[in-house]
């Protein structure tokens, strides 16, 4: 079983932009005219962006937009490629929730994304 994250999203390519420039995904391709659903990859995890207006229209019953809670996890195996994530994010003036820390058995850090997503960036650590 694989698990795809599929997230709801106001701007198609301002979500993109933010894990393409961000936490280095790349962009496979899109659907339908105009664009509402893209999918992203970056090894061997796979992220597909769809707007919420296309969700209402290709989901019965599909729940009003409304801010997460959710906290989505993206574990890198390169603690240098997280320090440096995490200081462009820094760089550009991105809303920051955790600062960079070293806890229990992993280096992290957390960052909203363009639909207030909370994504936690870390790296697991034998200490």
């Amino acid at each position: 079983m694989d698990v795809v994250i599929e997230f709801v999203v106001k701007d198609l390519y301002k979500a993109a932009e933010f894990y393409i420039k961000y936490l280095g995904f790349t962009e496979e391709f899109t659907e339908y005219d105009p664009p509402s659903w893209m999918q992203l990859k970056k090894d061997n995890t796979i992220i597909m962006l769809v707007t919420y207006d296309y969700a209402k229209v290709d989901i019965p019953n599909f729940r009003e937009y409304t801010l997460s809670t959710n906290l989505y996890k993206f574990r890198y195996s390169s603690l240098e490629e997280i320090k440096t994530i995490y200081e462009h994010a820094k760089k550009d003036n991105r809303e920051i929730f955790l600062d960079f820390r070293k806890s229990d058995y992993r280096y992290e850090f957390g960052i909203y994304d363009e639909d207030n997503n909370m994504i936690l960036v870390t790296k697991v650590t034998d200490e």
